[in-house]
């Protein structure tokens, strides 16, 4: 009965500290003071209404952007000045590439575990581990190509407040820029494409994969564009 006892004791000891732990952690709240739209009344719009709730790809199911690709920049910081300057020399170039580093690999990803299971069937299973280098190598060259047709189509800005409710007192306030660029997906399905063909030697082990994935995206795009 001791034993069952202080089991308890250690037991309730433990969810007492959890429930403190997460009552902690709820804590804090986060209010918008200000934003570009309170200083120049202008409602906000949906995109980003859209990004801070959902993430880019709610943005990028928007109906007036079905034949555009889009990319979204953030910056946060204390100092306005510096968001808003960061903001103003913002370039898609590099969102893009790193856009483009996870949406590329996720598709080889997928075709060469489709590869190694149907030539397994054979008795000969090459695992994604031979590709791994090969496709690093393609994935580093398509990411530095310079891809034109992006176009700026908005920015905002926006001021937090962090703070505990318990003590009003002590808080950090925080700016956030925004900027949103487009690109026509059938201009970069086509440049993406190309790069591709480009970039892997014919006795590439990837080549018949790559050429493959470049066919489909310039068909048919980029499914993963925007995903989390």
């Amino acid at each position: 009965m001791k034993i069952f006892s202080r089991t308890l004791i250690v037991f309730f000891a433990i969810a007492a500290i959890a429930i403190a732990a997460a009552g902690c952690a709820t804590k804090v709240r986060v209010i918008e003071l200000e934003n570009k739209g309170t200083v120049m009344n202008v409602a906000t719009p949906d995109w980003i209404k859209n990004y801070t709730a959902h993430g880019i790809s709610r943005v990028q199911a928007q109906s007036e952007f079905r034949d555009k690709y889009c990319i979204i920049g953030e910056e946060s910081g204390v100092n306005r000045q510096f968001v808003l300057a960061w903001a103003d020399n913002f370039s898609a170039q590099q969102r893009i590439g790193a856009m483009l580093r996870t949406t590329i690999a996720s598709e080889y990803q997928a075709r060469v575990t489709g590869r190694a299971q149907t030539e397994g069937v054979t008795g000969s299973t090459p695992t994604t581990g031979t590709y791994e280098q090969q496709i690093d190598n393609v994935i580093n060259a398509i990411v530095n190509v310079s891809y034109s047709g992006a176009q700026r189509e908005a920015d905002w800005w926006s001021l937090r407040r962090r703070y505990d409710p318990d003590q009003r007192d002590v808080f950090t306030d925080e700016y956030t820029a925004y900027v949103l660029y487009t690109i026509p997906k059938a201009e970069l399905n086509r440049q993406v494409a190309q790069a591709l063909e480009t970039s892997v030697r014919a006795d590439s082990a990837l080549y018949d994969i790559t050429i493959q994935l470049a066919r489909q995206i310039l068909q048919n795009g980029m499914a993963n564009w925007g995903a989390e």
